[in-house]
C-alpha cells in the first residue's frame, strides 16, 4: 500500500477512492471500502482512501473530537484490506471552504477518479452543503461514477463513529467491538510511571497516548496485550489510581507471569470486557487482594 502524503497528484492514472471521515474504521467504513476494493478490481483501477489527518471538526468547529483510531491504526487495517494507496492531507480553511462542485473536481484532478465510494450520509464542500445525492449529480456531470453505500445496522441501531464512540466512553467496549468489527485497541510507547504495580507485585506496563485518543471510561478492564507481535491475556487498568491519590488518567496493562524489558517499546492494549469501576482502596494489601481477583477474573473471560 502507497502512502501518499499530500504531494500532488496520485501517480495513478485510473482510480476509485472511498470517501469519509473513517474514524475507527467500523463495519459500516469496511463495506465501503470492500465496495471500493471490489469495483476497482473489477474495472481495472486503483482503489484509494481520502484521509484527513484530523478529525473534520478540528476544523471546522474548532473542537477536539477524541478519536477512536490513531493514523498509525488506520494505516495497518487499511493495508490489511489490500488497498493499493491512501492519499493523506491537511483538512485546512482552503480545502474546508470548497464548494461542492469544485471538491469533486479536485478529486478528479489530484486523485485520478473514475469513481467514488461513499455512504448514505456522507456530507462535503463548504458548510456541508453537499450530500449523497449531490455527489451522485456532480459525479455524473462530470463523468465519474458515485457508489453510495446505505445504512448498515446492528441490532437496529446505525453503526456510527458517534455511537462507538459512546459505547467506550462509557466502558461498554463489548457493544463497541460488536460495531467496529474487532475489539477497541490503543496503542502506544511504554514508558515510565510511578512503578506503584510494581511495588504492589504486578508490575504493568504504562501506556504512553497522545492527547486526543478516545479513552474508556475509567476502570479495570480484561484484555489484551500485544508485544513484538506476541498476544498476552491482560488486566487494563484505565484511571488515576485513587488508592495512591494520582491526578492523571493512565492506561497500565498487567500481563500476568511477564518480565520483559519493554520500556519505550510501542505495545497495543485491546479492551475486551469491563470488569470493575476505579475504586480507592482503604489499606495496599486489600488492593493487592482485589487486584489477585481481577486476574482470576479476567482469565475466565478470556480465551
Amino acid at each position: 500500500m502507497q502512502i501518499i502524503r499530500q504531494t500532488g497528484s496520485v501517480p495513478f492514472p485510473r482510480t476509485v477512492v472511498a470517501l469519509g471521515n473513517f474514524d475507527g474504521l467500523h463495519i459500516a467504513h469496511m463495506a465501503i471500502i470492500k465496495k471500493c476494493h471490489d469495483y476497482a478490481r473489477a474495472n481495472g483501477l486503483k482503489c484509494g482512501v481520502l484521509l484527513f489527518n484530523e478529525h473534520t471538526k478540528r476544523t471546522i468547529d474548532n473542537m477536539s473530537v477524541p478519536v477512536i483510531t490513531q493514523e498509525n491504526q488506520k494505516l495497518n487495517i487499511l493495508s490489511d484490506a489490500d488497498i493499493d494507496f491512501v492519499y493523506m492531507r491537511d483538512f485546512d480553511r482552503e480545502f474546508m471552504r470548497l464548494t461542492p462542485e469544485r471538491f469533486v473536481r479536485r478529486l478528479m484532478d489530484i486523485l485520478h477518479c473514475e469513481a467514488v465510494c461513499a455512504g448514505y450520509d456522507y456530507r462535503f464542500g463548504y458548510k456541508a452543503r453537499g450530500d449523497a445525492a449531490m455527489l451522485e449529480e456532480l459525479c455524473g456531470r462530470f463523468g465519474m461514477t458515485a457508489i453510495i453505500i446505505d445504512e448498515i445496522d446492528h441490532n437496529g441501531v446505525a453503526i456510527k463513529s458517534t455511537a462507538i464512540r459512546n459505547f467506550i466512553e462509557a466502558g461498554s467496549v463489548q457493544h463497541a467491538a460488536s460495531m467496529l468489527g474487532r475489539p477497541f485497541a490503543i496503542e502506544g510507547m511504554v514508558v515510565k510511571g510511578k512503578r506503584n504495580g510494581r511495588k504492589l507485585g504486578f508490575p504493568t506496563a504504562n501506556v504512553s497516548y497522545r492527547e486526543n485518543t478516545l479513552l474508556p471510561h475509567n476502570g479495570v478492564y480484561a484484555g489484551y496485550t500485544y508485544v513484538r507481535g506476541n498476544k498476552y491475556k491482560s488486566v487494563i487498568n484505565v484511571g488515576s489510581n485513587p488508592t495512591f491519590n494520582a491526578d492523571r488518567i493512565t492506561i497500565e496493562s498487567y500481563i500476568p507471569d511477564f518480565s520483559e524489558d519493554i520500556y519505550n517499546e510501542l505495545i497495543r492494549v485491546e479492551f475486551i470486557k469491563r470488569l470493575r469501576g476505579d475504586k480507592k482502596f482503604n489499606s495496599i494489601d486489600e488492593l493487592k487482594e482485589q487486584i489477585k481477583r481481577d486476574v482470576e477474573q479476567a482469565g475466565k473471560e478470556l480465551v
